[in-house]
């Protein structure tokens, strides 16, 4: 796969007109078949393999483009590698293939850019992703236009001297005035950036931010044109749970239910609102009574205009059974943390409260490493309503044991609870975890 930091054509729809107007010199003999004739040819086939027929020419590639952007996919590591071994080498894992929702096949890269074997994902949003490497530089990459875009460094917003990726793939970082320190590829997303998400279209002429969610609580954000960060002012209930954007606005969630929204628009971000509506007493009293068995994470979702919360309820150890255990209890077998049940409410702005929502409709949410999302089975027909589709996020514990981290994704259906597999390993570590790439959706 060959990386790309220009634009790659105006338009994903060009004619074959357009296409004869390039120099002849430039056109192979692929370009010439006209595009009625390759659209009939790539509606009969299937979905991987008009990805594979996207690297033989540009107007192939941009025909593609089409097709491949209906869909949500899931990125995944190479089964090959995380069922080999003992897991001490997860770091040197790389992102290989691409899986359609419904389908078992996995499309998988001939050859993998080092870039997506020595990055970490820090983030996916409108279909693009977001990686961070060494030296703190993170950068932007569109996995089938096959466009790298390059972002401002990290070092002085993280306070940091060095970043330097060793031969067994872990980080060495240097602060100032502290000893150095070794992270695993994972532990980046805990202790440095805890989410990425971007607004625009960066590959199109248009204008885009990228937003970054830092450990510390802190936002900061980079708009094209520019060349450094700008953190954003006014963060008065840090940490943050999550962020997201909905017509340029930015929506902060705080732990204490504290909702901060600002302005996206013009060159520097200015705060709008800030609300404090009441957390969910049902989802109060279930994490009441599981106690320490459960941590809680939280996710803001937009939805056809309705802004959502979601409760997700991981157990911190569960057996092969699904029953919540007690670290103590743990003797001589291992228990992976797991994902048991999520609670989905609406904002009302009116009344300040969530709402609770028993169902999504022909709504879908897909949560995880990614910009939270919710999209339309009538928009993305290979989906099912009602279900929440969700990949492993818990970073702070995904690399402390070699026998899991990366494995806690699945479908879950609001309606009845239960739980279906997505893809399955033989291995509970999957690394570097599962991440959704999700196209921008149709408007409702």
């Amino acid at each position: 796969m060959v990386f790309r930091a220009e634009r790659m054509g105006s338009s994903v729809d060009r004619s074959s007109t357009q296409r004869r107007m390039k120099s002849p010199d430039d056109l192979s003999v692929f370009d010439l078949v006209p595009d009625e004739i390759l659209r009939s040819v790539f509606e009969r086939l299937d979905l991987i393999d008009i990805i594979r027929a996207k690297v033989v020419c540009s107007s192939w590639n941009e025909l593609g483009e089409e097709f491949v952007s209906k869909t949500p996919w899931l990125m995944l590591p190479s089964r090959e590698e995380v069922e080999r071994g003992d897991g001490t080498e997860s770091n040197l894992r790389a992102y290989s293939g691409f899986l359609k929702l419904g389908e078992s096949e996995v499309c998988s890269m001939k050859k993998i850019p080092k870039e997506l074997r020595e990055s970490c994902c820090i983030g996916s949003s409108n279909g693009w992703l977001i990686f961070l490497e060494e030296k703190a530089v993170p950068f932007l990459f569109h996995p089938f236009r096959q466009v790298k875009i390059a972002l401002p460094s990290l070092y002085g917003l993280l306070g940091l001297r060095r970043m330097e990726r060793t031969a067994d793939g872990d980080f060495e970082v240097e602060r100032f005035n502290d000893p150095k320190v070794y992270y695993g590829k994972q532990e980046l997303r805990y202790y440095f950036i805890r989410k990425a998400i971007l607004t625009g279209e960066p590959d199109c002429n248009k204008k885009y931010s990228v937003i970054l969610l830092l450990k510390d609580g802190r936002i900061a954000y980079h708009k094209s044109g520019g060349s450094c960060w700008t953190e954003v002012l006014d963060t008065r209930h840090a940490p943050y749970q999550d962020i997201i954007c909905h017509q340029n606005l930015l929506f902060a969630l705080s732990e204490g239910n504290n909702i901060e929204i600002w302005n996206c628009e013009g060159d520097f971000m200015s705060k709008r609102i800030h609300i404090v509506p009441t957390f969910p007493e049902k989802s109060l009293a279930k994490a009441n009574s599981f106690g320490d068995l459960c941590t809680i994470k939280l996710y803001l979702v937009e939805s056809c205009g309705d802004i959502l919360l979601v409760v997700r309820f991981i157990g911190e150890f569960v057996d092969s059974d699904g029953n919540l255990v007690q670290e103590g209890d743990v003797l001589d077998w291992v228990c992976s943390y797991r994902t048991c049940l999520f609670h989905v409410y609406k904002l009302d702005f009116n009344e300040l409260k969530w709402v609770e929502m028993a169902a999504l409709g022909d709504r879908v949410l897909f949560l995880g490493g990614n910009q939270s999302v919710s999209v339309s089975t009538q928009s993305f027909p290979d989906c099912k309503g009602n279900l929440i589709y969700y990949t492993d996020d818990y970073f702070q514990r995904m690399e402390e044991d070699y026998s899991y981290g990366g494995h806690d994704m699945g479908v879950y259906n609001l309606k009845d609870g239960t739980v279906k597999p997505i893809y399955e390993y033989s291995s509970e570590q999957i690394l570097p975890p599962p991440c959704w790439i999700i196209p921008d959706p149709k408007p409702c």
